[in-house]
């Protein structure tokens, strides 16, 4: 029957395959303290962790690191409202069960997003399953009606062709890029990449079959994810448009396959449409937390929208050698051949990971280069390529007008994934054709080794242990603070800089979520006086709240102040603390219930 089609290819063996080498990722990412890497993937991680965790209808939704609090005066939002509210959602429901154990709550976060990972894998093998079993087949087999009236199960569905899917899928999937950036806690990575391959998944649903509900629901839940998507819309339309057009111009040719006009239209309004909705509802928040009397072109997420489209004057300005095109197309190629190459090779092949930062060298250049003119190639001589077009110019047709942005970010190169995946199906087809069935299973398990042995490689990628020891402990202090302080506001001497991890100040957003945070000190009498402070430093005299704690130590905000030059006199500290709940935020109880 036509609903069994599914469970079939489920249990298909190159599925089977492919959902046991995703499986080794899990495994080798459970250590917990391989997560503490140089560079900026802890640190990126800890930003959008800290949003997904202040997430609550109690602010509207509003999407921000933390609350600001500055003696005397109203609390201040530090706002990140530039990505839509889907992945931050997910990521709050995942960690809510472990609201008192900060390692728990990001380990959870980061399966989240391995789990992403596995599930754009297995979407780009479906799609590419589907295109390289029915390139060459026509429309009339693509639909021919099966023995019970129902569509029956594609003619060039080869079972074969599985294979092929599964040597691309693997390959694709291996490179530095895909699991160095696989279990970042961030919204424009791992969810927007799965919701641009179950876009492109329902493109190719939609080309063989016609399921063009399919597809509208598949773009709105991928843009809940991330605004990845769009690229793949924008391309879907005007390639749409364009063999539209072809076919009126010419009539003499063969009518087209999908879609049509009316096609595109929709799933452009649709998308733009929708969102547009969302983003209202991100500018209207931060409008609304920042309060009237100003222009909705002085909102921090607009401001950072016109950098990222280039109307930034002065950081156009700034930055004019890296946003130069030649600077940046040759980066871009740099980056899409360091994508092309499982990490198991170019961990040497292209000097792998040094400083924290992926080296791109010469030899990059020219592989990027060789894959986008071999992925055009295909485009331009393979039948039924539209769907793959359609991926593989979404990439050029975002981070190209994007470049302000892209040209700063290396996990962006992700979006060009169409290019291997085209260029490495194509290959392993063209194998199988020529050497036969039993090449192309060999190819498929040579690739599945070199998955393995590539993420194994990432598993120990600028693991420290003694670094990641120390980090661990660091979250075990807060932990202990933040059982102290249930929410109530908190001062930091200095900025939060200081009491960062690997140096990303986003950090102490996240271990003090729940807290209104004071970084200014004044010491002149306020209405509002901060009950707590937390320091890096012991402070003799003072009595320790947290006598445990080994980093980073939590007093009493009178003794502190009796004990040290900060303050001009004793404050009242009970006093302080009573005057202060009114700005704290909704937590839960303390243990020892108060």
């Amino acid at each position: 029957m036509h609903f069994r089609r599914p469970f079939r290819r489920a249990a298909s063996a190159p599925l089977l395959l492919l959902l046991a080498a995703l499986a080794t990722v899990f495994v080798f990412g459970n250590d917990r303290g391989r997560f503490y890497r140089p560079g900026h993937h802890d640190q990126v991680s800890n930003n959008h962790l800290s949003i997904a965790v202040n997430l609550s209808p109690a602010h509207r939704f509003l999407m921000f690191r933390n609350l600001n609090g500055v003696e005397g005066a109203a609390n201040r939002y530090n706002l990140y409202n530039r990505q839509p509210v889907g992945s931050y959602a997910l990521i709050a429901l995942a960690t809510a069960p472990f609201r008192d154990d900060l390692s728990l709550r990001l380990h959870a976060a980061r399966m989240l997003m391995l789990g992403f990972f596995a599930a754009a894998a297995v979407l780009a093998y479906l799609a590419m399953s589907r295109l390289a079993g029915q390139q060459s087949a026509p429309r009339s087999a693509r639909t021919a009606a099966g023995s019970d009236g129902r569509p029956a199960e594609p003619q060039g569905d080869d079972r074969r062709a599985r294979w092929t899917a599964l040597t691309a899928t693997l390959l694709a999937f291996s490179s530095f890029h895909a699991l160095y950036y696989g279990d970042v806690i961030a919204s424009e990575v791992m969810p927007s990449l799965f919701g641009v391959l179950l876009t492109f998944h329902g493109v190719v649903v939609f080309f063989q079959e016609g399921r063009f509900r399919q597809l509208l629901i598949k773009t709105c839940v991928a843009l809940l994810l991330g605004w990845h998507v769009l690229a793949l819309v924008a391309a879907f339309v005007v390639l749409g448009l364009a063999r539209e057009l072809r076919a009126r111009v010419s009539p003499s040719l063969p009518p087209p396959d999908q879609p049509r006009l009316r096609h595109c239209l929709a799933l452009g309004a649709v998308a733009l449409l929708f969102f547009a909705a969302l983003l209202a509802f991100n500018l209207g928040n931060e409008y609304a937390a920042l309060g009237g009397g100003r222009a909705w072109t002085d909102l921090p997420s607009v401001n950072s929208i016109r950098t990222r489209t280039g109307f930034n004057r002065g950081f156009n300005e700034r930055y004019a050698n890296q946003l130069a095109w030649r600077t940046f197309l040759v980066e871009q190629s740099r980056r899409i051949g360091a994508l092309s190459v499982p990490w198991a090779f170019s961990a040497r092949l292209l000097r792998g990971f040094e400083a924290g930062q992926h080296a791109h060298p010469p030899l990059a250049l020219g592989i990027g280069g060789a894959m986008t003119a071999a992925a055009l190639a295909v485009l331009l001589f393979v039948r039924g390529r539209f769907p793959a077009a359609v991926l593989v110019l979404s990439g050029f047709v975002w981070y190209l007008p994007m470049r302000h942005h892209a040209a700063f970010h290396d996990f962006v190169v992700l979006f060009y994934i169409g290019i291997p995946l085209v260029v490495f199906a194509a290959a392993a087809g063209l194998l199988r054709r020529l050497a036969g069935d039993r090449a192309a299973v060999g190819v498929s398990a040579a690739a599945l080794a070199i998955f393995v042995l590539s993420s194994h490689a990432m598993s120990g990628v600028g693991h420290d242990a003694e670094s990641a020891e120390n980090k661990s402990a660091l979250m075990s202090d807060f932990e202990n603070i933040r059982r102290m302080t249930a929410g109530q506001p908190v001062y930091l001497p200095g900025w939060p800089g200081s009491l960062s991890l690997a140096g990303s100040p986003f950090a102490t957003h996240y271990y003090l979520a729940g807290s209104v945070l004071y970084f200014r000190f004044d010491t002149r009498p306020q209405p509002c006086h901060p009950g707590f402070v937390v320091v890096r430093e012991r402070v003799a005299g003072a009595a320790l709240l947290t006598p445990d704690n080994s980093h980073v130590f939590l007093y009493d905000r009178g003794d502190y102040d009796r004990n040290t030059l900060h303050g001009s006199g004793p404050p009242d500290a009970p006093r302080a603390r009573t005057d202060c709940r009114h700005l704290a935020r909704p937590s839960a109880p303390r243990r020892d219930g108060r």
